[in-house]
């Protein structure tokens, strides 16, 4: 369930990893989240550095992408490509969310794919423990899209409630600005037009400058 726009929104909200995703909040800090974003139909941001918390995702458990510079050996890295492609980049796998509107409002259809690094499987690893591995990495994904689904259905209906009630929220600038972005991606593709970039915040490139 949910519309796909709220998909799309609940995947750049970083802000809420803490209240609903326990596991990956240990792995993917909120407070180790960046931004990494130029012009473009897109909305990028990274986690750096990530926590190794004794989870499937943790860094050792796989032989990470080759030609990765140290900072990217350490980080996440997370698209949203206009208007419903969702990427996440880890060093050692990537994972990708195409949403797919029905013809019910409100209802989303999903596909979700997992794809691991050439060569993740460790020298060490046997056929059985590198499969075990990837199954418990593709279970963590899994169950952070589970819980996201059961927080979009809820915030689609408190939205619901708000806009009978006539309320409204406001945008904290450390944590929204990728919503804040889609939201006028979304606004002006309706009048048939690119993002208006001369509106949208300057944003922190710490990140960037790292990579440089």
């Amino acid at each position: 369930g949910g519309d796909w726009k709220l998909i799309a929104e609940n995947f750049v909200d970083f802000y809420h990893i803490n209240a609903v995703h326990p596991e990956l909040s240990r792995f993917s800090r909120v407070d180790d989240h960046q931004p990494y974003q130029g012009p473009g139909q897109y909305i990028g941001f990274v986690t750096n550095p990530l926590t190794n918390s004794g989870g499937p995702g943790d860094l050792h458990n796989f032989n990470l992408f080759p030609g990765l510079n140290p900072v990217e050996a350490s980080s996440a890295l997370f698209f949203q490509l206009f208007p419903n492609i969702s990427v996440t980049i880890y060093p050692h796998s990537v994972y990708t969310l195409m949403t797919f509107p029905t013809s019910t409002p409100g209802v989303t259809k999903e596909t979700l794919s997992l794809l691991m690094a050439p060569g993740a499987k460790l020298k060490d690893d046997t056929d059985e423990q590198y499969k075990e591995k990837c199954e418990k990495l593709l279970a963590f994904v899994v169950n952070i899209n589970d819980e996201d689904v059961v927080a979009i259905e809820n915030l689609q209906l408190g939205l619901q409630n708000a806009k009978d009630h006539n309320l409204h929220g406001e945008f904290l600038p450390k944590y929204d600005w990728p919503v804040h972005r889609f939201q006028n991606m979304i606004l002006d593709g309706i009048n048939g037009k690119t993002l208006n970039e001369g509106i949208m915040p300057e944003l922190d490139n710490a990140f960037e400058k790292k990579m440089q």
